[in-house]
């Protein structure tokens, strides 16, 4: 793709390439044999939303010798964002001497490797421009060059940093106000598996994820909550007769009925996020001072360890109530990240470590699951995560296959799970339940259908009690087939 002739910030320069919608495109150079790889460049185009050109969010280069087994050597995340205004072009390098090489160790400058694989995302509905790849280096190996590890793109599976769970069913319990309130029933189907006499025959999930988006004063807890908000969730989901208790009698009763009286689920608990632009979030240490989150308004170190002081108040009140609510069939285990966003705040990365490391400090695992178009994904590891699913985002709008099989290979390609989505609509309308069942097919065709750590948005409502209890043949089938799905069945 090197031609000598650089494309302008004009559109209808021939020099660029337009891409459009369908999977991410790789483009892969096979030298022959080993080289020493000391750099790699991508040059795009944007015009939004005149020609609906979007940059990349992200390029990634990746080396192999056998074109199977591949190495990163690094991700390059876009520097200017998606915006409007007129057109703008921008250069994505990978530089060795400056950047290192991902997992080359001390020293190392250059990827030595026979091929070279460049991969960019695309927009389920903007074009992508490209003119050139250039990639420089020189024969034989040369000093600072590594062979980096390379290995087939796997699905993070159930293990240690799952906290062992291997299907994580994700429960809202915010603010409804349309949606009946979780019971020990409503629970049951998905907890243990049922026949169509509701009787219990197995186990069905064995982690439940208990998050909430907003609150009763209209705000999220991903973005902008406030104190009393999330004293509100923590009030609703560790009441006397909350959601955690709903959980627990739930378990017990599907204990009961297999002879497994003392099993317990895995809860994850979430963890809201407290926001970058917040001013006056409340006083969680009695000083008498609203926190201030803002490091426009307090800089870059107060607001950092002032968020951190509103992290670790939420992990110690949550690790105070699950402790004296004694919960007999339940097991904390995890935290999740409510944010699916990473921010473009340069501090962003800096507070992930910062809250992974506290999660981790109280011996939880640290959960997230981003969606498809989250900045900085790929650095999910690098922030301190334990876990996390993709988000395909296939099942929500009218898009070709394409964005769901796209949505599994980056999962696989960055090393996480998938998350299966779907929500009460397909009890009745075909659209919806052909994508839920694209999913299923999916899970088998890629391999981790009962296999890959996987995460299931499924609403906010009790969609497998309604599938579950359906006398409609065709309803309950979904019920049966999700079950068989996370048996891998």
């Amino acid at each position: 793709m090197i031609d000598g002739k650089k494309g302008t910030a004009n559109v209808t320069d021939p020099a660029w390439v337009g891409h459009i919608k369908k999977k991410a495109r790789e483009v892969t150079f096979d030298f022959g044999q080993r080289k020493s790889i000391a750099s790699v460049k991508a040059h795009f185009l944007q015009d939004w939303p005149g020609s609906a050109i979007l940059f990349p969010l992200s390029v990634s280069i990746y080396v192999s010798d056998d074109s199977i087994n591949w190495g990163i050597v690094g991700h390059k995340a876009t520097e200017r964002g998606w915006m409007n205004g007129p057109p703008i072009d921008q250069t994505y390098v990978w530089d060795g001497s400056k950047d290192g090489v991902a997992g080359g160790g001390q020293g190392a400058t250059m990827a030595y490797a026979r091929y070279v694989k460049v991969v960019f995302p695309m927009h389920p509905k903007a074009w992508k421009f490209i003119d050139e790849i250039e990639i420089m280096g020189t024969d034989g190996k040369a000093d600072g060059a590594v062979v980096v590890n390379m290995k087939p793109f796997e699905f993070q599976y159930p293990g240690v940093d799952t906290a062992g769970i291997r299907n994580l069913s994700l429960v809202y319990n915010g603010y409804y106000p349309d949606v009946p309130e979780w019971t020990k029933d409503s629970l049951i189907p998905e907890i243990g598996y049922v026949n169509q006499a509701g009787q219990v025959q197995d186990w069905f999930f064995d982690g439940v994820l208990m998050l909430g988006l907003q609150s009763p004063a209209g705000r999220d807890f991903g973005k902008d909550s406030l104190l009393t908000d999330w004293q509100w969730y923590l009030d609703k989901t560790f009441g006397v007769q909350g959601d955690l208790k709903q959980l627990n009698e739930a378990t017990k009763e599907v204990g009961i009925q297999l002879g497994q009286p003392n099993h317990k689920t895995k809860v994850v608990m979430m963890l809201p996020n407290p926001g970058e632009s917040t001013t006056n979030f409340g006083d969680i240490d009695g000083d008498g001072i609203t926190e201030n989150f803002s490091e426009a308004s307090v800089g870059i170190e107060k607001a950092l360890a002032t968020r951190q002081k509103a992290v670790r108040w939420w992990l110690q009140e949550v690790q105070n109530r699950w402790n004296a609510s004694n919960y007999s069939n339940l097991e904390l285990v995890g935290m999740y990240w409510l944010d699916e966003d990473i921010s473009w705040s340069k501090s962003a990365p800096d507070f992930l470590r910062m809250m992974n490391s506290d999660v981790h400090a109280r011996g939880l695992k640290s959960f997230w699951i981003p969606h498809s178009v989250t900045y900085k994904s790929f650095i999910w590891k690098d922030a301190g995560f334990d876990a996390a699913t993709y988000q395909p985002n296939y099942y929500f709008e009218d898009l070709s296959i394409d964005r769901l099989i796209d949505g599994v290979n980056t999962a696989k390609r960055y090393g996480m799970g998938v998350e299966v989505e779907f929500d009460n609509r397909m009890l009745t309308d075909n659209v919806f339940r052909n994508r839920f069942n694209d999913y299923m097919n999916a899970g088998y065709q890629y391999g981790f259908a009962g296999k890959g750590f996987t995460a299931y948005y499924k609403g906010s409502g009790p969609v497998l009690r309604d599938a579950a209890n359906s006398t409609n043949a065709s309803i309950r089938e979904l019920y049966d087939k999700l079950y068989k799905f996370t048996r891998g069945n």
